[in-house]
């Protein structure tokens, strides 16, 4: 189901105490509200289907694939891989998907129980299903699992947004760490405001 994720006053001031460089950029962005989707099982699917193509060609696919299949795990494993490619979607895509069905049947990932988990054990959990990496784990623990401190060193539009804020050309590990210390337990807060100076006109 989807569920509005958005931060409380206290939360935007305590980052920006830990950060002023922001109060420039934020004047500009405003109030931020995101969407997300409380169903590990359907949200992953829609993140195997989002990987490597435009917003719009995304939501193009996961409508057909929603509207052939609705999600339905019995009926992702019995398809032929031709019939999830017609979808829109590559082979490996669509066995990637039909991985996270099977794991979904047999519960071999305790897809209702997540909520319930740390962040490290929702990744153990995820990261054994193909196709599933660090991002798309990140992007499922905001996302989906709503979690309050995530900052994703793999995503481009963090790494570029990181780059504008301190007026830095490159972001190595060590530097992304001594930032994540920094602003933390506010990542997810600081992600989305990184999101968006990435995306702002120069």
């Amino acid at each position: 189901m989807n569920r509005s994720i958005s931060f409380e006053p206290v939360e935007v001031e305590q980052l920006l105490q830990k950060e002023p460089l922001f109060l420039p950029w934020v004047n500009k962005i405003g109030n931020i509200i995101r969407i997300g989707n409380d169903d590990a099982y359907t949200s992953l699917i829609d993140s195997i289907l989002a990987q490597q193509v435009s917003g719009s060609a995304a939501a193009s696919i996961t409508k057909r694939f929603s509207d052939k299949f609705n999600y339905e795990a019995k009926a992702i494993v019995k398809a032929s891989i031709e019939d999830l490619r017609a979808c829109g979607i590559s082979g490996n895509k669509a066995k990637y998907i039909q991985g996270i069905a099977k794991a979904k049947l047999d519960k071999t990932v305790p897809f209702e129980l997540l909520h319930e988990k740390s962040d490290q054990e929702i990744a153990q959990h995820l990261l054994k299903l193909k196709g599933v990496g660090p991002w798309t784990v990140d992007m499922m623990l905001i996302f989906t699992f709503f979690r309050k401190d995530v900052l994703s060193y793999p995503d481009f539009g963090i790494r570029k947004g990181i780059c504008r804020l301190y007026g830095i050309d490159t972001l190595d590990q060590k530097c992304y760490e001594q930032i994540r210390t920094k602003l933390t337990p506010h990542l997810t807060l600081a992600s989305f405001w990184l999101w968006e100076i990435a995306g702002l006109k120069e």
